[in-house]
């Protein structure tokens, strides 16, 4: 199905006042997916559409049930980086889907997040 509407890449590009909104909304959208036990497997900015203020996910070709948090810090990991690779703006943007998350996550999300951390650190060499 054809869904009109940007990739939220694009949204993030041109900046503007909506784009730390947009960024929040990215971390609540990541959230209700986690929440239903879904990953993603390939979250980045280019496989989200941006639909009359919401978010659309697409491209589950990597994705899957698993509520592990292993599984869940990964789908957040690889957003970070993502988000750091596409985007001159990344810590502004990963802050607020932190907040996002956390908004529908609840305490959850805090071990997530540590996860995401363990995960940062298995890359580099000390």
């Amino acid at each position: 199905e054809y869904i009109p509407g940007p990739t939220l890449k694009e949204v993030l590009d041109r900046g503007g006042p909506g784009s730390l909104a947009a960024a929040r909304e990215m971390g609540r959208v990541v959230g209700r997916l986690h929440q239903a036990g879904i990953v993603h497997g390939d979250l980045t900015t280019s496989n989200m559409l941006w639909r009359d203020g919401r978010i659309v996910m697409i491209d589950f070709s990597l994705g899957g049930k698993d509520r592990g948090r292993e599984a869940r810090g990964v789908d957040l990991h690889m957003l970070r980086e993502g988000l750091v690779s596409a985007h001159a703006r990344a810590t502004s943007y990963y802050r607020e889907v932190v907040r996002g998350y956390r908004e529908v996550m609840g305490r959850e999300a805090d071990d997530i997040i540590a996860t995401v951390k363990e995960i940062e650190t298995r890359g580099r060499y000390t």
